[in-house]
């Protein structure tokens, strides 16, 4: 988990940090950082015995989660950057270099990108209606409405008001029957107990 988790970050440090013409005392301090936001499994596991479990406050859990998924794509970017750089040292016959801001736009890109991300993952889902029709379905069922709710991981991210905010959704939407599917919570009944109760 550990070498997993590390490759993206290694190949953000040598490939995309120190190429960069910045002071060495900027580029240990932001390596340090990086290798400490591509350890949030880790992390998470040293706070709950579980890495689907952070025990962090809420606002820590989407900051790493950012951090996390920003390295993730700088990564690819990355690699993009290289793979074309290696292409115009071919054609060209001579050495390119990435240029800093080339290195900087990508990485804006990056970080760009995974705070849709977060953003997306972390709001109250939308209800979308889905038309099922099923052959032989008894009259009485004729329009009957059901109201899915799915892998809602309820946690510290995922917390008391969004729960709240999520019901409040779900009994809006007027269904004939709503179902639970999924995980439900993260982590145990016991760690979970102060939301469910509210």
């Amino acid at each position: 988990m550990l070498l997993t988790a590390s490759l993206p970050c290694l190949i953000v440090i040598l490939n995309w940090l120190w190429p960069l013409t910045l002071p060495l005392a900027l580029k240990i301090p932001l390596a340090a950082l990086m290798l400490a936001a591509s350890q949030y499994l880790f992390w998470c596991k040293l706070s709950s015995g579980s890495v689907f479990v952070p025990e962090f406050p809420r606002p820590l859990i989407i900051l790493f989660n950012w951090a996390f998924g920003a390295i993730l794509f700088l990564a690819l970017f990355q690699i993009a950057l290289d793979l074309g750089e290696l292409a115009e040292t071919l054609v060209r016959g001579h050495f390119v270099f990435i240029p800093d801001s080339y290195r900087i736009t990508a990485a804006l890109a990056a970080g760009v990108v995974a705070a849709i991300a977060v953003a997306g993952a972390i709001r109250v889902p939308p209800v979308r209606d889905v038309t099922v029709t099923i052959p032989g379905l008894p009259p009485a069922f004729e329009g009957y409405r059901l109201l899915q709710l799915s892998d809602l991981h309820i946690s510290r991210l995922f917390s008391t008001r969004w729960t709240q905010a999520v019901v409040t959704r779900a009994n809006a939407a007027g269904a004939d029957l709503i179902v639970v599917t999924g995980d439900f919570i993260d982590g145990s009944v016991a760690m979970r107990r102060l939301i469910l109760r509210r």
